[in-house]
C-alpha cells in the first residue's frame, strides 16, 4: 500500500498542471477555442466583440478537441457563432 501511494504523488508531482486543469470550449470573436481559463478570465480584460461557452467542460485537453471535431465537425480555429 505505501508503494502505491508513492507512486500517486511521484506522478501527481511529475504531471504538467495542463493536465489537472478544467478545459472548456468558447467561439470567441467568432472562432472556436480551447482553453483552461473559465469563462470570467476569458471575458476579462478583454474587447471580444462576442465569446460564449459553446461545448461541454474536459479534464484532458485531446479530448476537448475530439468533442469539437466528432460533434460540431470542425477544428479549432474554425468559425461559429453565438447565437
Amino acid at each position: 500500500m505505501r508503494l502505491v501511494w508513492t507512486a500517486l504523488i511521484v506522478l501527481g508531482v511529475w504531471m504538467p498542471s495542463t493536465a489537472m486543469a478544467a478545459w472548456y470550449i468558447y467561439c470567441r470573436n467568432d472562432r472556436i477555442v480551447i482553453d483552461t481559463r473559465p469563462l470570467s478570465q476569458m471575458k476579462s480584460g478583454r474587447d471580444d466583440s462576442t465569446l460564449c461557452v459553446i461545448g461541454p467542460t474536459f479534464d484532458f485537453g485531446p479530448d476537448a478537441k475530439t468533442w469539437v471535431e466528432t460533434n460540431l465537425r470542425k477544428r479549432e480555429g474554425d468559425s461559429c457563432s453565438c447565437r
